[in-house]
């Protein structure tokens, strides 16, 4: 989807602590600045619940946030959580196996954005980075930056779109019922199953 846009795309592979194996994209430059010399600032994007890093340019270049970036001078990555389309793999467990579902927004918070970010730091050669958040990117990084403040300090500033740090105002009907739901029950229903969408980047 990014190279179909015209953009430059790289992917990378990051084994966390707890052996999930996360795919990140990389937007390097935009369309019309790739003969800018130097460091460009770098900005990490984590999508939300259900997501993927797709939702970040599955939109027109004018109208995606990942190609607004790339063409403002940022170089740009893009994150998946453990589980989704695109970080599907363990070093120890394929989907089929029960201990690979055995997560929570903690374990994305723990493992998977400190590896994230330190990829992107080695990889760009960078000290700080800026990190944009939607909804369950921000949960994330509620945890993570609060628990962990060695990797708060590699957070250049901390954008959080639709912040979710509880669901006890929720309005959405759907997901209103599905908090409803007693966790024994939930996690039989979904913890060995993906119901998220499928995109390419």
């Amino acid at each position: 989807m990014i190279s179909f846009r015209g953009y430059p795309s790289e992917t990378y592979e990051v084994v966390t602590d707890d052996g999930y194996i996360l795919s990140i994209n990389r937007i390097p430059h935009g369309k019309r600045n790739n003969w800018e010399s130097g460091p460009r600032p770098a900005v990490f994007l984590q999508h939300g619940l259900f997501g993927s890093s797709s939702n970040w340019v599955f939109n027109m270049d004018y109208n995606s946030l990942g190609f607004i970036l790339a063409d403002a001078g940022y170089d740009v990555w893009l994150g998946n959580t453990r589980g989704n389309t695109w970080s599907n793999k363990h070093t120890n467990y394929t989907e089929k196996h029960q201990e690979f579902w055995l997560f929570s927004f903690d374990e994305m918070a723990k493992y998977d954005l400190p590896a994230s970010i330190n990829f992107v730091l080695n990889k760009t050669g960078q000290e700080k980075i800026f990190y944009v958040g939607h909804s369950e990117g921000t949960t994330m990084a509620f945890i993570a930056f609060s628990t962990m403040p060695h990797l708060a300090k590699k957070i250049k500033m901390f954008f959080a779109l639709a912040p979710v740090a509880t669901v006890k105002y929720l309005t959405n009907t759907a997901l209103t019922k599905l908090a409803m739901v007693p966790e024994p029950k939930l996690k039989v229903c979904i913890s060995e199953k993906i119901f998220v969408q499928t995109t390419e980047c």
